[in-house]
């Protein structure tokens, strides 16, 4: 006994933690999971972007790196940038209008841009060469960034000072996005202008981001440095969380399984205490009434096995008293039969005889009466009313005695049921032994709300007690069946006149 419920306790904790831990790890898992293709779906979006955009800047960045050593050699100066006047930046046959953008081997198509497009028209591609003091001395699209203008207050976008150095990035406009870079002109080498250094000049090249190829490093950034972060967090946070949400959870199931292991013992008066109205709730309700259902079929088996065995004692006295008693008092009556027969008329003792004789009889009619109330007649199989009916037959068969019967089927409880018939029993054994009657009705009708039954015979009568003092065990023991019902019981008889006997039960409301 002892090793099978250090057993149970041992299944009992690792049951328990084996159960949060496994929804830990489940929350894990799932969090982990969730991450993993949140940052799938960033990476799918978001590297294609920003591989363009790097191609696009590493371009723009050639192109201006391309300019600017075009425009060193153009230069007339060693100390600052100066460019002839006739000096044009960009390709005059080449065309792309606002928003477009074209590839050349490692660069890209600076258009010189001859006329004028709408502000709100989107960026353009475009290459300005400008002074250390942001004097415009060259430019592709002269119509809006003419030379000698200050390109700092032209360019909403882009350098504000030449401190922006030659790293190029990804701004946005109001109307678009562009890629755009500042480079230094530098000094080439070859030229008999001393050592490579850099002019006072600068070219400025920007493009236009196009729309398939929106982002940057800096914008996937935010998107996945926290996804990372969370990916390396989901083991211990997970854990700790797992086993925090589950701890209620394990709590309720542990006094689940802890009240079935007492219903396996043979405890059934244990409950659970039900939770909140969630699945385990539910489980925990469910359990309860089933509990509920189980303990009353387990008292209604207990029940029904004693009813069983005082019927089987019922039965085994009403035969020991059959074949005893019974044959017996039937025997000696003929013994008294006899002997009244072999006395001669005038013989003194013929009065005693026949005075035994007849008080054998009323004694074997006693004895067949209290058989017939012993004999157990079950109403589960046959009814109420069949079961009377039956009754009514046997005294009618075995004792001799005229019984009629007016029953009207009557809906009552179980337990009034069984308070009709053994009323019923009552009032026709009294009526045999004690009132010696030759006929007895026996009635059971609808009356309001109420069922009554009565018995009625022509026997001697007697006085009643309005007080019920001095009535038989019979009588009080029908008096306190009603009573428990809240029923009415009601006795009239007077001497030589019958005696009714009349009890009022509840009907039976579903």
């Amino acid at each position: 006994m002892i090793t099978t419920r250090m057993g149970r306790v041992r299944r009992y904790w690792s049951d328990r933690f084996g159960l949060r831990a496994r929804m830990a790890a489940s929350y894990v898992l799932v969090t982990a999971a969730a991450v993993i293709v949140v940052e799938a779906i960033v990476i799918a979006f978001t590297i294609p972007s920003l591989l363009a955009n790097q191609d696009l800047t590493t371009r723009v960045r050639y192109t201006a790196y391309a300019i600017a050593d075009a425009a060193a050699g153009a230069s007339t100066s060693s100390t600052q940038l100066l460019l002839p006047a006739d000096y044009e930046l960009g390709q005059t046959d080449a065309s792309s209008g606002p928003g477009r953008m074209k590839a050349q081997a490692n660069s890209i198509e600076i258009p010189q841009l001859t006329s004028a497009y709408p502000t709100g028209s989107g960026p353009l591609t475009l290459a300005i060469a400008f002074s250390s003091d942001g004097t415009v001395l060259a430019s592709s699209y002269p119509e809006r960034y003419p030379i000698g203008s200050q390109v700092f207050s032209l360019l909403p976008y882009g350098p504000k000072s030449v401190d922006m150095g030659d790293g190029g990035q990804i701004s946005n406009v109001s109307n678009g996005q562009v890629a755009w870079v500042v480079v230094p002109v530098v000094q080439p080498s070859g030229k008999p202008l001393g050592s490579i250094k850099s002019l006072n000049g600068f070219v400025y090249v920007q493009a236009p981001v196009q729309a398939k190829t929106i982002g940057s490093f800096a914008a996937a950034a935010p998107l996945l440095l926290p996804g990372l972060v969370v990916l390396l967090l989901a083991v211990p946070v997970g854990t700790l969380f797992g086993l925090l949400t589950t701890r209620g959870v394990v709590r309720r199931l542990s006094r689940l399984a802890s009240t079935t292991e007492s219903y396996a013992d043979g405890d059934f008066g244990q409950r659970v205490i039900a939770g909140p109205p969630d699945e385990v709730g539910m489980l925990e309700r469910n359990f309860n009434e089933m509990a509920s259902r189980l303990e009353a079929a387990m008292a209604r088996e207990r029940s029904l096995a004693e009813k069983s065995a005082r019927l089987a004692e019922r039965s085994r006295i009403s035969r020991e008293l059959h074949d005893s008693i019974s044959q017996d008092l039937f025997s000696l009556s003929l013994l008294a039969r006899g002997l009244e027969k072999a006395l001669p008329p005038e013989s003194p003792l013929r009065p005693e005889v026949q005075t035994l004789a007849e008080t054998v009889q009323s004694t074997n009619r006693e004895m067949r009466a209290l058989l017939l109330e012993l004999r157990p007649t079950t109403l589960d199989e046959k009814g109420l009313v069949p079961a009377l009916e039956e009754l009514a037959s046997n005294y009618s068969t075995r004792l001799g005695v005229k019984v009629d019967a007016e029953l009207e089927p009557v809906s009552l409880a179980p337990a009034a049921e069984v308070a009709a018939l053994r009323i019923a029993q009552e009032g026709l054994a009294n009526a045999i032994k004690h009132a010696h009657a030759t006929t007895i009705r026996l009635g059971m009708h609808r009356a309001g709300e109420f069922a009554e039954i009565s018995v009625t015979d022509d026997g001697d009568g007697f006085v009643p007690n309005p007080n019920g003092a001095g009535q038989g065990l019979g009588l009080r023991l029908m008096r306190e069946r009603v009573d428990e019902l809240d029923g009415t019981l009601t006795i009239e008889s007077r001497e030589g006149g019958g005696t009714t006997v009349s009890a009022k039960l509840p009907v039976f409301t579903a």
